[in-house]
């Protein structure tokens, strides 16, 4: 198989980002065109339901714009502690499981069951463990990402082909190195679609520890707006925080059309 030269990586990478914000925009474009149509539809006051004319108009003022970065960065930082620590521990564990079937039948219903159980009625628990800093806001945004991503991890490994892992084995190969060489690389696809399906679950993990815990961020804003009835601002922040998810949710197909293809190539 010859190497594709540079000229032709970039050309196809740089078809992928053009597709990729051919789809962000028609996200976007799909969201706006359901929001008017909810808009329309429903009997709502235009004092509390805000049209994407009156977030534009909120937004295109500097001051609101410079009011809103700082919150949204700190609500993207909690979320992304979320992320990783409840992706990290998903990953640990999937692989624990994945070499022993025994603590899989033990464990796994077991922790299947904590998703039926509300985030809400936990969070007063967590804050009071663990503080309504740093800690405890992330501990709350991994516990919403941990179990839909351990259960697509553990699928990606299970799916490995037996015939694969049996040659490895048949020359020598322990465990290990059959979950390395074979498990693992046709995991990847699975685990990238875990984390394209928990980030935006982070993102409600973090706002639901800033409504409940630390009271910072967009979430805690939100909260104040619902209150003070600031309905353009608490509209402008739903918007924004939506298209913000919508461009990591790409970013994330980005990367994950890049890893798959350099692993295709290098087998």
């Amino acid at each position: 198989m010859t190497t594709p030269t540079l000229p032709s990586r970039h050309r196809r990478l740089a078809g992928r980002a053009a597709r990729g914000a051919l789809v962000l925009l028609g996200s976007l474009a799909a969201i706006v065109a359901g929001w008017m149509i909810f808009l329309q539809t429903v009997d709502v006051s235009p004092f509390v339901a805000k049209s994407p004319l009156d977030v534009w108009d909120y937004l295109s003022v500097a001051e609101h714009r410079a009011a809103m970065w700082p919150l949204l960065g700190r609500t993207l930082t909690d979320a992304a502690l979320g992320f990783a620590s409840g992706l990290l521990l998903a990953a640990a564990v999937s692989t624990l499981l994945a070499f022993s079937r025994p603590l899989e039948e033990m464990f796994l219903p077991t922790l299947t069951t904590l998703r039926a159980i509300p985030m809400v009625t936990l969070a007063p628990i967590i804050v009071l463990a663990l503080g309504r800093g740093t800690a405890g806001t992330a501990f709350i945004g991994a516990a919403v990402v941990f179990v839909p991503a351990l259960l697509t991890m553990l699928q990606g490994l299970r799916a490995a082909p037996r015939a694969d892992l049996d040659v490895c084995r048949a020359f020598g190969g322990s465990a290990w190195t059959a979950y390395v060489k074979v498990g693992l690389p046709h995991a990847v696809p699975t685990w990238f679609t875990a984390a394209r399906i928990t980030v935006t679950t982070s993102v409600v993990g973090a706002l639901l520890a800033e409504w409940l815990a630390s009271g910072a961020g967009l979430g805690g804003q939100m909260m104040r707006d619902a209150n003070e009835f600031q309905f353009a601002r608490l509209w402008s922040s739903v918007v924004v925080l939506t298209a913000v998810c919508v461009a990591v949710h790409q970013a994330l197909a980005l990367l994950e059309r890049a890893v798959s293809s350099r692993m295709t190539a290098t087998r």
